[in-house]
């Protein structure tokens, strides 16, 4: 399953690994999840997990960033951005809007952020990390 994991999720993952984001870390570093990424969105996730204030917190994971790097290094998948014609509230995001738009398309853009306000952008659909730990707990994996 190829998903465009939002940084929130990841940084929630390592803070709560007993929390719906948590089992997407896992899903990721199981090889469950293919992340899909561009460099610019990569870059993010790095420089949030460097952040000193969260590096106070994160000492403490039971993940720790250095093994969701490392593992990311091997299986996340590194795309270039498509065009993005749809909107988003916060022009941060775009990003992983860009991502979304690649060919093929990626299986769902999993977010916490409000600022996905619609359910599908280009035919992708946005799912909570609740979402996709439920669908990656059946059978199909299918995301509803």
């Amino acid at each position: 399953m190829r998903v465009v994991v939002d940084t929130n999720v990841f940084v929630s993952g390592l803070i709560n690994p007993r929390g719906a984001p948590g089992t997407i870390v896992d899903a990721v570093i199981e090889g469950r999840i293919t992340p899909v990424f561009s460099s610019e969105t990569l870059a993010e996730l790095h420089d949030v997990l460097a952040r000193p204030r969260l590096q106070r917190v994160l000492t403490r994971a039971a993940t720790p960033p250095e093994t969701l790097l490392a593992r990311l290094a091997s299986v996340a998948e590194l795309v270039t951005p498509g065009a993005v014609i749809e909107r988003i509230r916060d022009p941060k995001d775009a990003p992983f809007l860009a991502v979304a738009a690649t060919r093929p398309l990626p299986d769902a853009i999993v977010t916490g952020d409000s600022d996905f306000e619609r359910g599908r952008y280009g035919g992708v659909p946005v799912v909570s990390a609740a979402v996709l730990a439920a669908a990656l707990a059946t059978d199909c994996g299918r995301i509803p």
